[in-house]
């Protein structure tokens, strides 16, 4: 079985400064899940695509959103039945290309006395969530069944729930694993490097400037079509066809809680008592998350976004509903995350959750643009860009699958059978590269990493060929040890010190430059917040 790496940083910059190889059919800015979607649908037309993304890939949104493959409840209760519909394809179609990447979830709906919506109206809404999506799955449940699944639960306000599901991902792996299938038919990608600039000849956008954050050198790119896919950066760009629109960013702030203390085998909508809004607490890589709040977020973008000690209270005090006689608080959280979604509105204000998730898509000669949107409809939105750019491109090679993900043709007992199941999570997560992986690590790296489900061959793996620069790529994007473990997993760098300098030849000077970096991002990022 073959394996695909990401094409060496170098040599891609090497490549890109000759003359024969700075012509590119399709350039797309932007690493995050949007980005990749639209290469992964480039390249299977055959187009020469080329994808920059200025800081790591799935650096923003699509590390750190809430990790849910879903229709979305709420947008189908604000009438959106088309995004809710399309969502609802996709969820499908992702859970049956990517089994073990996206993973169907049991969630729970509370039906509170008292409150909206009541029980006649819910069932409607799951009927109808179902008939969308194609398949049956939901059904009323009582306070007692409740009881059973949520031990400690206070549901002296609740009148019984509805039981459907949805699923959940690893977003950046998401991310990755698309790329993934991009660069197997010739798509090249390359992150820390920016677009400064577009190249216009008169009105028509023909190509852009893109410099390397870690050298500093800049080349000039030519392209038929640039395709902007920076989400709530969008309108950075100096797009003209941003004029006059308003992209709104909103912070979502999650907090993860260990499930030895905070279990919950399936995932649950809560009532804030404060405010009314639903949020989640749900199962996620043996551990518990709680989100997500829902705020404007007029900061820097530049400058990641992180948890307040406003929405770390208010996540807390909705998760000590599900555990009030062992309420979590800060000393139980074990990383914090915010992610922020960008919004496309007119500048009115409003309420921020009521706002609409679908995506919108701008076109000037030379040059298409993308945003909104949610991490379930990235293909959907690709597919919708793509077609925006068709007048720009020559006619696209015919192709026969609409898949997004081949086939790893292989079982998980196949590559693993000591065990199975954890063959079965590295082929969803990486795809036909899954028995490479195994097969470039020592035996002993195979042991999972405590507290963890992830083992020290995929370190190297990532190592050898995600092209990974500095530690927070690693520990953040390329596995999630750093969110998993308490203080970003400063105990285990230990393990993967060694490995980082016999891959890629880090000095002891250089490992402590990394480690200091990587622990200052995750105190300011992803830690708790300091009490006010």
């Amino acid at each position: 079985m073959n394996s695909v790496m990401f094409t060496d940083r170098n040599q891609l910059w090497q490549e890109l400064k000759s003359s024969a190889e700075n012509r590119w059919d399709v350039i797309v800015v932007g690493g995050g899940i949007t980005g990749a979607g639209i290469l992964r649908e480039s390249v299977r037309r055959g187009y020469r695509t080329l994808l920059i993304e200025q800081r790591d890939f799935a650096w923003g949104s699509s590390s750190r959103s809430s990790k849910m493959v879903h229709g979305g409840l709420r947008y189908l209760a604000a009438g959106k039945v088309a995004l809710t519909r399309h969502a609802l394809h996709e969820r499908e179609n992702l859970i049956a290309e990517a089994p073990r990447l996206v993973e169907r979830l049991g969630y729970y709906f509370p039906l509170y006395l008292k409150r909206f919506p009541p029980r006649f109206m819910a069932g409607i809404l799951f009927w109808l969530y179902d008939r969308l999506a194609g398949i049956r799955n939901h059904r009323q449940v009582s306070n007692q069944e409740l009881k059973q699944v949520f031990t400690r639960m206070d549901t002296s306000n609740i009148n019984g729930a509805f039981y459907y599901t949805d699923a959940v991902t690893d977003d950046a792996r998401l991310t990755l694993r698309v790329m993934q299938e991009s660069i197997k038919q010739g798509g090249h990608v390359r992150n820390y490097t920016r677009a400064t600039s577009l190249l216009n000849a008169g009105e028509r956008v023909q190509g852009l400037t893109a410099e390397d954050l870690e050298t500093g050198e800049s080349i000039e790119l030519q392209a038929r079509v640039v395709i902007n896919a920076t989400g709530a950066w969008a309108d950075r760009l100096g797009n003209a066809a941003l004029a006059g629109m308003k992209i709104r960013p909103q912070r979502g702030s999650h907090l993860i809680l260990g499930a030895d203390r905070f279990p919950v085998p399936h995932a649950i909508f809560l009532l804030h008592p404060e405010d009314g809004r639903r949020l989640f607490i749900y199962p996620w890589e043996g551990l518990t998350i709680v989100g997500t709040t829902d705020i404007y977020h007029p900061e820097d973008l530049d400058i990641a976004a992180s948890m307040t000690p406003d929405e770390l209270r208010y996540l807390l005090t909705a998760a000590r509903q599900l555990f009030p006689e062992n309420p979590p608080t800060r000393d139980d959280v074990i990383s914090t995350w915010s992610g922020v979604r960008p919004i496309i509105t007119s500048g009115k204000s409003g309420d921020p959750s009521k706002a609409s998730r679908e995506h919108q898509v701008w076109v000037e000669p030379g040059m298409v643009s993308c945003s909104g949107g949610k991490l379930t409809t990235f293909h959907h939105m690709a597919l919708d860009v793509l077609s925006k750019a068709e007048p720009f491109l020559p006619p696209a090679a015919p192709f026969s699958s609409k898949r997004i993900f081949s086939d790893p043709a292989v079982e998980g007992s196949e590559i693993m059978p000591e065990d199975p199941d954890r063959g079965e999570r590295l082929l969803g997560r990486y795809g036909e590269n899954a028995a490479a992986l195994l097969a470039s690590a020592p035996a002993s790296e195979r042991a999972t990493i405590a507290g963890t489900l992830t083992c020290l061959a995929q370190v190297r793996w990532a190592l050898l060929h995600e092209a990974v620069l500095h530690l927070d790529d690693l520990m953040l994007r390329r596995t999630r040890l750093g969110i998993l473990i308490k203080n970003g997993g400063a105990g285990i760098l230990d393990q993967i010190k060694p490995l980082c300098r016999e891959v890629l030849g880090w000095t002891e000077e250089k490992w402590d430059f990394e480690v200091q970096r990587y622990l200052q991002i995750i105190d300011r990022y992803y830690m708790v917040p300091a009490a006010i």
